[in-house]
């Protein structure tokens, strides 16, 4: 899916239109059920959660920058700028909270972290390169902690065994005591993120 929720289709160099067609026909009904909606966005007096912390948007048009005061988070500027100073603020943090996390997991099971990035992705909640890189969907800092936590094990427990074997899944049980919750939240609010 492209970034505005519509179907995107990639056709091989070699494939001839009729088929990519005839294959858009056949799959119309599958197409139709798993378009994405478009992606939030955030507004003054918005509730949302960060890194676990309930918190509440306020616009503060002579706040210098963002800052969480108690459960508000002042966002200074003119009210154009709102939304990305959110998602940058939320980013810091994030990126913050997985960088301090994903290597003392890592050291857990013999193994380092290389990088740590934060991504606008919309169809995985985060990758391992064999390279030891990690990456993450931003939004996850949205999720309750215990969720954000379980993704960030299961990406480093990669970095020991690149699938999803049942020893991989041994070590992400290892890293992470809350991974049957944390999967029934991402399957019922996941998309909530996006």
């Amino acid at each position: 899916m492209g970034r505005n929720g519509h179907p995107i289709l990639s056709i091989p160099l070699f494939c001839p239109e009729f088929l990519a067609r005839r294959f858009l026909a056949a799959n119309r009904d599958w197409i139709a059920t798993h378009r994405t909606p478009p992606p939030k966005r955030f507004s003054d007096g918005q509730r949302l959660t960060i890194l676990g912390q309930e918190v509440q948007i306020c616009h503060a048009p002579n706040q210098a920058g963002t800052v969480l005061r108690d459960d508000r988070l002042l966002v200074g500027g003119e009210d154009s700028f709102l939304n990305r100073r959110v998602t940058d603020y939320i980013k810091r943090r994030t990126q913050e909270y997985i960088a301090a996390r994903a290597p003392a997991l890592a050291q857990k099971i013999g193994r380092t972290v290389r990088r740590i990035t934060l991504k606008d992705t919309t169809s995985r909640w985060g990758s391992c390169s064999t390279q030891g890189n990690l990456n993450f969907c931003w939004r996850l800092g949205m999720a309750p902690l215990f969720v954000l936590d379980y993704i960030i094990a299961h990406e480093v427990a990669h970095l020991s065994e690149m699938n999803h074997s049942p020893r991989f899944w041994q070590v992400v049980s290892n890293l992470c005591d809350r991974r049957a919750d944390a999967e029934i939240w991402l399957r019922r609010h996941g998309a909530d993120l996006r």
